[in-house]
């Protein structure tokens, strides 16, 4: 005799089945989504570590570099090389030569202050502004020695960067008869001479 199926029962069981595996389901679901969440933010923050490390890192070598330079950056302040330009510095050392070795002709006038062309500029020395003034230089004077020695002079003695563009001598006087220069001859020699002096400021925005 056999004993009667009941539907029921079979169907409650596939329905508490079917709940359970979506259950199931969900929880893997959820767990690989939480999985994959909590990988991406454990990348983020190793990302944002290493980023914050690397900026610590900058820092402090900034730092060494400035205590390194720190010397050499009062050193170029104070010879107006950084920062504002000093005429009033080559115009007494001029006047200082002059009088030291008795030069009585001496004339010089300093261009106006221009601002040289970035684009000309090494892209590392983007944040700086480089200014020139152009000194012009006329002086009678006795043999070259005189204007190799004023030249050491404003080198070594005036505030600033300078470099000697240009420098041109004429004879003024010499023996007709021979064309040397007279032994007793004063102020042989006249001297024009075009320097560059240059300054260095932080540019704007840098």
């Amino acid at each position: 005799m056999y004993k009667s199926f009941n539907f029921l029962a079979v169907k409650n069981s596939m329905i508490f089945f079917v709940i359970v595996l979506v259950s199931m389901t969900a929880v893997v679901v959820l767990s690989g989504i939480y999985q994959s969440n909590a990988i991406s933010e454990n990348s983020l923050m190793i990302r944002k570590m290493r980023s914050w490390s690397a900026k610590i890192d900058d820092a402090n070598r900034d730092n060494q570099i400035l205590v390194l330079h720190e010397n050499t950056f009062k050193v170029l302040v104070e010879n107006s090389v950084i920062g504002d330009e000093n005429r009033l510095s080559w115009v007494e050392v001029v006047q200082k030569f002059a009088d030291t070795r008795k030069i009585p002709s001496v004339k010089y006038s300093v261009a106006s202050q221009v601002m040289l062309d970035k684009r000309a500029l090494d892209k590392q020395y983007k944040g700086i502004d480089v200014y020139k003034s152009v000194m012009s230089l006329d002086m009678k004077i006795l043999h070259e020695g005189d204007l190799f020695g004023i030249m050491e002079s404003l080198r070594n003695e005036a505030k600033g960067l300078v470099a000697i563009d240009k420098c041109d001598l004429e004879l003024i006087n010499k023996d007709i008869a021979g064309g040397y220069i007279l032994a007793d001859a004063e102020h042989s020699l006249t001297a024009h001479c075009e320097l560059s002096w240059y300054t260095l400021k932080r540019a704007d925005g840098a």
